[in-house]
Order: structure tokens, then sequence, then C-alpha cells
């Protein structure tokens, strides 16, 4: 038995001496591919400039001062006018008002509905000599967390299952993953609404690596879980629809320990691991809850339903969420063209989605509406390779390809993807029931479908391993459509309106005539 066990740590040893050279490469190549990265995001947020990066909110360093102040309510004082009508949650009746819209007003104070996570982490830095922080450096520093993320998932992924993969297949897919829909439009309108986004999604992408890391080892490691669940807790902190996927997670966690150590292990084994994911869950909740308790006496209570909106919240709260937006949100979020203007750049114009219902017979809501949106099969279609695992988890052939993995990595593999297809599933149908569409709230589920389109595109590599004229025309047309989804997801992203972005498209396609 020691001589086994013996013989398969030699394996395990020969096995990173082997690939270990790859691994350094592509971590090179994977810093470069970051830094590239971040400059285009840089002159994405900085609309060209480069030194000056325009606000267009700074609604988080209001809450961080109010935190200072020991105060929930923003300092900003509702007018009084507004006070005295009836009804403020109505749009008409304050129309000529001084109003801080999407703001929620509630017992005479301002209150943002957001989630407060980014404002304390302002409210640690801002009495170190700072004065206002708009929210797109919040908004940058988020879609850079989740970029480096995104590439450790990427990497950790390829060196556990896919080493086999070139590294410069697996460097093209992180250069995907940091330009993909919708990074540039987040960045060129880099508001308080892109500011959680992207706080819950990096958060989130750190307690699914955290997750990840503490499952693939002998025994499930304790530290990792609980670094894993503070991680979640600020991602649910960060964006109050992020419960749904975490909660997700959760179970797919309790799953694999239980099924993993139920059978010959010391119950501590499932007990120790379970507690150091879920207690700052529960911690993290009850004072999200409390938050919302001491601002609107209700621990479920957000602020959405006192929310200064385009409509009244109170009176249309019941069709906020509803099963009749899901055909019409499933079309504006897949299959919504854009509009080409080939002697103006940016070229490629993201259109307003469709607010009439698609099908006659099933009418919407009169709240129903889209923001300008670009389906997700025009502006990423790589995210058609995550057919690929999603089949293979279903249907498993008796061949196996080479490259396979064993029974035990299988097991970890089949996680992982039911993991993300989860993840995805979930996060994607609470926006199609939802009242508003809009392109910023890709992020919000979109990160883990790209995660499985490059599984699947790496599994589409190894299956045509052994026949190269098929591997090469594969590669090619992967390629290909990694191009075109980052070509895609730029334009688009350039093409969102602006203080600035007129004169810099003009600056810009001026320069690229010359």
């Amino acid at each position: 038995m020691n001589q086994a066990k013996h013989i398969l740590s030699m394996k395990q040893v020969k096995k990173t001496l082997i690939f270990e050279p790859k691994s350094r490469q592509v971590f090179f190549f994977a810093s470069l591919c970051i830094l590239f990265i971040l400059l285009i995001d840089v002159w994405l947020i900085s609309f060209g400039s480069w030194t000056h990066w325009p606000t267009l909110t700074s609604s988080y360093d209001q809450l961080a001062s109010s935190f200072d102040h020991g105060r929930l309510s923003l300092d900003l004082k509702p007018d009084p006018a507004l006070l005295a009508l009836a009804n403020p949650y109505d749009p008409a009746a304050r129309r000529d008002l001084n109003a801080l819209n999407d703001a929620s007003l509630y017992q005479g104070k301002y209150y943002l509905y957001f989630g407060p996570v980014p404002a304390l982490f302002l409210a640690i830095v801002k009495p170190f000599g700072f004065s206002e922080i708009g929210d797109q450096y919040l908004v940058f520093a988020f879609v850079s967390g989740i970029l480096i993320l995104q590439t450790l998932l990427i990497i950790k992924i390829w060196r556990r299952f896919f080493p086999d993969i070139p590294v410069w297949v697996t460097t093209t897919c992180i250069f995907l993953s940091g330009l993909v829909t919708p990074f540039a439009s987040m960045l060129t309108k880099a508001r308080i609404y892109e500011a959680s986004i992207a706080s819950g999604q990096f958060f989130f992408l750190t307690g699914l690596y955290f997750t990840i890391t503490a499952l693939d080892q002998d025994h499930a490691s304790e530290k990792h879980l609980l670094m894993g669940g503070i991680s979640l807790a600020l991602a649910i902190g960060s964006r109050v629809t992020q419960l749904l996927p975490i909660g997700f997670i959760t179970f797919m966690v309790a799953f694999w320990i239980f099924r993993k150590y139920f059978h010959g292990e010391p119950l501590s084994r499932i007990i120790y691991p379970l507690i150091s994911l879920v207690s700052p869950l529960i911690l993290g909740l009850a004072i999200l809850g409390w938050y919302n308790w001491a601002r609107f006496n209700s621990f479920f209570e957000t602020g959405i339903f006192y929310q200064l909106a385009w409509t009244d919240p109170q009176k249309n709260f019941h069709e906020f969420f509803s099963p009749l937006y899901f055909f019409q949100n499933l079309y504006n979020y897949l299959l919504v063209s854009p509009k080409f203007r080939y002697n103006i750049f940016p070229f490629m114009f993201a259109v307003h989605g469709k607010i009439h219902s698609i099908i006659s017979s099933l009418p919407l809501p009169k709240i129903y509406n889209s923001e300008i949106i670009t389906g997700l099969l025009y502006s990423a279609p790589f995210v058609v390779y995550a057919l690929r695992p999603v089949i293979g988890l279903l249907y498993r052939p008796k061949q196996q390809p080479k490259g396979s993995f064993g029974q035990s990595d299988q097991q970890l593999f089949n996680w992982l993807i039911a993991t993300l297809l989860g993840c995805f599933i979930i996060g994607f149908l609470s926006f199609l029931a939802f009242f508003w569409a809009a392109l910023r709230y890709f992020e919000d589920f979109l990160p883990s479908l790209i995660i499985l389109s490059i599984i699947g595109f790496w599994q589409g590599c190894r299956y045509y391993s052994t026949r190269p004229g098929h591997r090469t025309l594969y590669l090619v047309v992967g390629i290909g459509l990694i191009a075109i989804s980052i070509i895609a997801s730029t334009l688009i992203g350039l093409s969102f309106g602006s203080p600035r972005f007129e004169e810099f498209n003009s600056h810009l396609w001026n320069f690229l005539q010359q």
C-alpha cells in the first residue's frame, strides 16, 4: 500500500516538473495581458485623455462621508417642497422639483439602496486626506480586480485539468476574459450602478476561487473556505442579487463535502469546513439585515420600495419581477443586433432593446423598459463553446479522448462545470424576470459563462489533438470568434453616450485616418 502511494507521489512530482516551465510561461504572458488590458481600461475610462477621468456620479463617496460622520443616511437634505408632496414617489408630482434621483427617500432623509460594501472601503481611506472619490475609481478598481481573479481562475483550471493546452491558447483566452462584454461599456459609463455590479462580481469571483482551492485538496481546507465565505458575504453586501448564485455555491460545497467525507471519515471533516464557509455568510446577512432595519425598519427592505425613480415603486412594486418578462428579456439579452454605421466611428452602435412584446398574445406590464443593449450572440459569440462542457456533463462517451481525467479529477471537474453552470443560470434567470434590461447587468452572470466557454474551447482542442488538420481549423474558428467578441464588445462599449464621447470619437477617428 505504501509502495503504491509512493509510486503515485512520484508520478505527481514528475508531472509537476514537466509542466512547471509551461506554468511559468503562462504566468508571464498572463501578466503581460493584464498590463495591456489595464492600459486599455485606463484609455477607456479617461476617454482617451489618460489622466482625466470624468466623474459621472460620486454617490458612494457621499455614503462613505456619512459613515465617517456616524450616519446611515446621506448628508444631503431633501427639498422641503419634495417632502410636502402627498406622494413624493410619483415622478410626475416631483417633475419640477430638485430631487436626488435613484436615491431612497424615507422619513425625510435620503438613503442609497445600493450595497454598502464599496462605501465601507472608501470610509476607511477617506480620513487619510482623500477628497471626493468619484465612482469611476471604484469601477476601475473592481474591474481590474475581476480581471485578475478571472485570470487566476483560468490558470488554475488550466494547470489542474488542461496542462496539455498550448500556452498561447491559454493566454488568448485570458485576453478574451478581460475585454469581452460589458467591461468597455461599464468603464465608459462608470457610475454607482457599475460600481455596485463590479464590486459584487469581484467578491463573487474571489469567493469562487477560494472555494475551488479549498476543495482541490485531500481534505477541504477550512482556511480557504473561511476566506471564500468572507468574500461571498462581501459580494452580497455589494450586490444583493448575488444572494441566489451564492446560495447555489454553498449548496454545491455542502454536496461535495458530504459526498466525499460522509463514509469512513470523522464527522469533523464535514462540520468544520461547512462552518468555515457558512459562518461569514450568516454574519454578513445579519449585518445587512441590521443595516436595513436601522434605515427602513425592515430586515429585508434595501430601499427599492422607497426609490425615487422614473416610475412609482410603491404603485408598481408587484410588477418589478414577473415571468411575463422572460421571453422579452431573453430576446433583448441574446438577439438584439447592433446598428452598423460604417462612416462614423466606432461603426457598431448599441440600440435600445425592444420594449413592445415580441409575443402578441403575451402583453407586457407598462413599466417594462430596456436601455441600449446588444445581444450576447452579437457582442460575444464565443460563448457558444459553453455548450460543450454542459453536454459533456449530461452525456459521457464510452471512449474517453486523450488526456482525459482520472476518476477523482473527473468528479472535481464535473463539480466545477455544474457549479459554473448553476451560477450562470440562476443569475441569468433572475434578470430575465426583471422589468428592466440593461447591458451592465451582463456582468452579474457573464463571468461564469465565459469561464465555461473557455473550458469548452479547450475540450475541443484536446478532442482534435490527434488530428492536426481538424485541430488547425478548429483553432482558426475559435480564435476568430475570440477576435470578433473582443472587437464587438469594445466598439459597442465605445458607442455608449457620455458627455465627452462625441469629441473623443471625433479625435480618435481623425487619428486613425492619419
